[in-house]
């Protein structure tokens, strides 16, 4: 039974962003349990194999002649090429489902598995028989990527009916807390699978990597603090960390802030950026790195931060938890419902980079504890076979009642 998983990012060798390690890891597990799982991306290049997940690249041929504008089809390849820059929540529903159904003319699949309400709000049902969604944006973000407010128009759309979700044989989010929000705003049943770690992935006695702490302490007194989030620094507040990191730095405190993520698409970005650094008085504590496989990030770091001011899910501090890992997060809703009973999570207020400073100068000042129970619970009720057991049961559900 062919699934065809999409998504109209992008995804390379060295993929970056949480839905885009999200599909490959379900896609690897959903095989293992006997479908046969591909994904189609926005990508030039026509066929390629990550971790032996078959990723076929599709673009329109309308949009062809410019893509060689583009590093990576992010947002902005949306809004410039396929919006023409107009993102009134109606039009934007109608292209972006159009340009979803161009890239999958004569891709045959028993189940297309959507990752956007947005882009698969006015599939053809004729055309999509089987289908369901999981959303991975939420009211915020996509405010933050198609402007303001554009999130409760096009609620209201899906709640008259005028766009097509009802039509798609499950609608999913990978929290509760935007269960009930989506459901409430819609008028439609949205359920919650969580998602969880690829725990082959991310194993329990993994080797700690002391040669970066050595390079800059000379010895084991200084403190590593990783934050692996992609560089988006309104939503995952790269901002909040570098104003702890200058309040640390008028403490006693031994310490560098090592920020992953970075990706070609991100490179104005990342110039502005340094920018804010330099404007911080931080350049001397705050490394700009990168990593092919994150793992590497980990066993480099003492304690892992998450300062976001929102999320729909929290990936990275999901894997960095299945490690026993110290983690310092911003106490929003999803990062609650994933964190909030283990002891290696550490909660600050939203916003706040003196709470941050705060709560990472205790752990400075803490002796070292053993989180390996914690760790054992958190990957017991966190394992991604879960996730992909449930979605499994979903298709099959839909497979056994179309026939």
């Amino acid at each position: 039974m062919k699934v065809c998983l999409h998504t109209t990012h992008q995804i390379t060798q060295n993929y970056i962003g949480g839905t885009e390690r999200f599909l490959i890891k379900i896609a690897k597990e959903l095989k293992l349990l006997g479908w046969d799982t591909f994904i189609v991306c926005s990508s030039t290049t026509p066929v390629t194999y990550v971790e032996e997940i078959k990723v076929l690249g599709k673009i329109p041929k309308e949009y062809c002649k410019n893509v060689v504008k583009y590093h990576k089809f992010n947002y902005d390849f949306l809004k410039r090429e396929v919006l023409g820059n107009h993102v009134h929540p109606y039009e934007t529903a109608l292209k972006l489902s159009s340009y979803v159904s161009q890239q999958l003319e004569g891709i045959e699949a028993d189940l297309y598995h959507f990752n956007s309400f947005l882009s698969a709000s006015y599939l053809d049902s004729i055309r999509f028989k089987n289908y369901i969604i999981t959303n991975h944006e939420n009211d915020a973000e996509m405010d933050f990527f198609w402007g303001k407010d554009f999130f409760y128009s096009f609620s209201q759309l899906v709640k008259e009916r005028i766009l097509k979700l009802q039509n798609a044989k499950g609608l999913y989010v990978p929290s509760k807390y935007y269960s009930h929000f989506f459901s409430n705003m819609f008028s439609l049943p949205v359920q919650a699978i969580k998602l969880g770690v690829l725990l082959n992935d991310f194993p329990s006695n993994f080797t700690k990597n002391l040669s970066r702490r050595e390079q800059y302490f000379g010895n084991n007194d200084g403190f590593v603090i990783l934050l692996p989030s992609r560089l988006n620094v309104l939503q995952k507040g790269h901002d909040i960390a570098l104003e702890a990191c200058q309040i640390l730095k008028n403490t006693e405190m031994k310490f560098r802030l090592i920020i992953t993520g970075l990706g070609k698409s991100s490179e104005e970005e990342i110039i502005l950026f340094r920018k804010k650094i330099k404007d911080y008085n931080v350049e001397d504590i705050v490394i700009l790195s990168s990593y092919g496989d994150i793992l590497n990030a980990y066993r480099e770091c003492d304690v892992v931060i998450s300062p976001e001011r929102y999320c729909s899910y929290g990936l990275s501090i999901s894997e960095s938890l299945s490690l026993g890992i110290e983690t310092v997060l911003s106490d929003i809703p999803t990062y609650r419902e994933i964190a909030s009973n283990y002891k290696h999570a550490h909660f600050f207020e939203n916003g706040n980079p003196k709470a941050l400073s705060e709560q990472l100068l205790l752990l400075w000042n803490k002796h070292k504890s053993d989180n390996r129970q914690d760790m054992i619970r958190f990957r017991i009720n966190n394992d991604i076979r879960d996730c992909a057991k449930l979605y499994s049961s979903i298709y099959d559900k839909i497979l056994i009642n179309e026939n």
